[in-house]
């Protein structure tokens, strides 16, 4: 077959319009050596359709099969899906959470500290009650700052991300900067 005659073929084949036996055909033309330079970009596709057809299927009634879910002659056996291991663990974590949760306000409110005893018999001394509520700022200080330095490495990684935004920004015009001309005859070929 001449090159025009394959060019048209392929230009049916990726419009997919062509025959069984028209793809035969190119296939058969890609495995041969004689191929022009401007389509050997195409050989390794049809080598790789053609070796893919050699291939048998594993099960011999697949076809058959296929066939038979497609008409609806097979009979349809329903699935029941029970929770997946993923859904029962969150299942399960969050009962345990609540546990957790009530155990510890059982604690918190063991003694009641709305009491007016407590707070009277506690609150009489007051260089106790600043030492007491100096130690508790300087708790909270320590793990504030504490949390600064973590919120610092999402920084860093906030900064990494604009980088590769800015990579992203590049490949989207990569085209335009490294093949100008071959935008230019795709926007004509279009028109």
């Amino acid at each position: 077959m001449t090159t025009n005659g394959i060019e048209i073929l392929l230009e049916k084949y990726f419009e997919g319009n062509t025959s069984i036996r028209e793809e035969k055909t190119l296939r058969d033309y890609f495995q041969g050596n004689d191929i022009p330079l401007h389509l050997r970009d195409y050989k390794p596709l049809f080598t790789y359709l053609a070796q893919e057809q050699m291939i048998d299927m594993p099960e011999p009634n697949f076809e058959q099969k296929v066939v038979a879910k497609l008409t609806g002659d097979e009979k349809v056996i329903p699935v029941f899906r029970l929770y997946s291991t993923k859904n029962r663990l969150a299942f399960i974590t969050s009962i345990a959470a609540g546990f957790l949760l009530l155990i510890g306000l059982f604690f918190t409110f063991r003694n009641d500290v709305f009491k007016e005893k407590y707070s009277q018999t506690k609150l009489t001394d007051t260089n106790l009650a600043y030492a007491n509520a100096s130690e508790a700022l300087l708790l909270v200080s320590g793990n504030l700052n504490f949390g600064l330095k973590q919120v610092e490495r999402l920084g860093t990684v906030d900064k990494a991300m604009k980088n590769m935004q800015l990579f992203n920004k590049f490949y989207q015009v990569e085209t335009l900067i490294i093949n100008p001309d071959e935008i230019i005859n795709q926007s004509i070929k279009s028109k």
